[in-house]
């Protein structure tokens, strides 16, 4: 292999650590068995102590770097500094906790991006709940594609993409908000798809693994402040293009009363709102309690069997 293939290999697999090794094995074997071999491995490690560095020392990986943070970035600081180190042309995040299902996964990544010349890729995860073992498939429908193609914000309501290992994208300047922990993928998805084409793999390449120690989503799922804040925060960014905020306003109203969220004053106890969306904000508040009762209907039938035209409210 030549010098310049070295230095910059078709993919750099970015796996941001954390003190875990259990499911890191899963996910480095993964990498290993993968057909297609044209990658370098960026481990970058939050971890306090040598626990993930003596394990990672186990294994004879080509082009595999490895990075200890000092101190620790936090997460999606350590995504970031992962991809920052990357030289491949395309950036495959591989949380330590998610693994590649079938030998040909990143192959399949890999021709979906280059013979349909798109700059991100994502494909259908198996969720595996390692509490009880159970696993199921996160995929999207018809409906939901054209969404997604029609207008990214879609995904602010429903991330039907998922987390970051099931994708792959083209280098580029594009980080991950580091103000953000809740809705950081989907901030970065609705970012990287208003500028870029997707290409869709309607196939289980990943398996994404939930509730193993340390993970980001279970300290933040249920948070208030959290939820509340990252919501009006991505908001913020999008409202400008915004035309039409009625959905919005329908979305916010149910977000405060769900999280006791009673007046602008309150909410920028919680979160600074920037001037150019005080006034939605304002009527968001303003509409909250009229016809809660019809409102909560509305919000059951969407998400009851009752709901024969399988539509979305948001």
């Amino acid at each position: 292999m030549d010098r310049k293939k070295l230095m910059e290999p078709k993919v750099s697999i970015c796996i941001p650590c954390y003190k875990q090794t259990k499911y890191l094995k899963l996910c480095l074997d993964s990498v290993l068995a993968q057909s297609f071999k044209d990658f370098e491995v960026i481990i970058t490690d939050d971890t306090p102590d040598d626990t993930v560095k003596k394990f990672v020392s186990q294994y004879k990986i080509q082009h595999l770097q490895y990075f200890k943070n000092e101190p620790s970035l936090g997460s999606p600081g350590n995504w970031n500094v992962a991809i920052s180190k990357a030289k491949g042309k395309y950036i495959k995040v591989m949380h330590h906790d998610d693994y590649f299902l079938k030998p040909d996964s990143l192959l399949k990544f890999i021709d979906a991006a280059e013979k349909n010349s798109s700059g991100f890729v994502f494909c259908n995860t198996e969720v595996w709940y390692t509490s009880d073992n159970s696993r199921r498939v996160s995929s999207l429908n018809a409906i939901q594609l054209e969404r997604i193609k029609k207008d990214p914000t879609f995904l602010f309501f429903r991330n039907k993409i998922g987390a970051p290992s099931a994708t792959l994208f083209l280098r580029n300047n594009l980080v991950f908000d580091e103000d953000l922990k809740w809705l950081v993928d989907v901030d970065f998805y609705i970012s990287y798809l208003r500028k870029s084409s997707f290409t869709y793999i309607n196939e289980i390449l990943i398996c994404t693994a939930h509730e193993t120690p340390g993970q980001v989503t279970q300290s933040v799922q249920n948070d208030r402040t959290v939820q509340v804040k990252e919501h009006v925060l991505v908001f913020s960014k999008l409202a400008n293009a915004i035309k039409d905020k009625s959905v919005w306003m329908s979305f916010f109203g149910y977000l405060f009363r769900d999280h006791n969220v009673n007046s602008l004053s309150e909410l920028e106890k919680l979160v600074p709102v920037s001037a150019h969306v005080k006034e939605f904000f304002t009527d968001v508040f303003s509409d909250k309690n009229k016809n809660i009762g019809l409102k909560n209907l509305k919000r059951r039938l969407y998400n009851s069997r009752l709901n024969f035209f399988n539509s979305e409210q948001f």
